[in-house]
């Protein structure tokens, strides 16, 4: 897969991904799961721009609109109605997202032709894994393991 394509089919997850998390927001019964439902898709929708601004200066430069690959998509995009998840259901179903995300973003700056193609990917790569752990923290918190979101039952502190 060339950087274009990269680029192109990073575009359709993002706005894939947009969507499920505003989906999600809207059936959340919890206010805390509600708000970080809401603030992963504004940062999705982050994405999106930041991908798109690149994405069609190189098919300016390039002077060429690849096709998205769907067979790919369909392999990073987690499939699920999203009609009648629970909360557990739809932050599962988050992290496996936001984990095949960033795989596939780490993956793509490895690949990438451009310096400032790279650095996007590997910029987005952290951030999508830094939603995986926040949703496995939110995870925790409804399993009651680990640090809850809103109650922490050990200390970092260092004496």
């Amino acid at each position: 897969m060339n950087e274009l394509e990269a680029l192109a089919l990073a575009l359709e997850v993002e706005k894939t991904e947009l969507k499920f998390y505003i989906r999600l927001a809207r059936k959340a019964r919890d206010e805390r799961a509600r708000k970080m439902f809401l603030f992963l898709a504004s940062e999705e929708a982050e994405h999106w721009d930041l991908f798109e601004e690149r994405f069609l200066e190189e098919v300016v430069e390039k002077c060429e609109l690849p096709a998205v690959d769907r067979e790919m998509l369909e392999k990073l995009i987690v499939q699920t109605d999203g009609e009648n998840l629970s909360e557990v259901d739809a932050v599962k179903i988050g992290m496996e997202q936001e984990k095949l995300t960033w795989e596939f973003y780490e993956k793509a700056a490895k690949e990438a032709e451009h310096d400032s193609v790279r650095r996007l990917f590997e910029e987005l790569a952290k951030i999508e894994k830094a939603h995986y752990e926040l949703l496995k923290a939110q995870y925790d918190a409804i399993m009651k393991t680990g640090i809850w979101m809103d109650y922490q039952d050990f200390s970092l502190e260092v004496d």
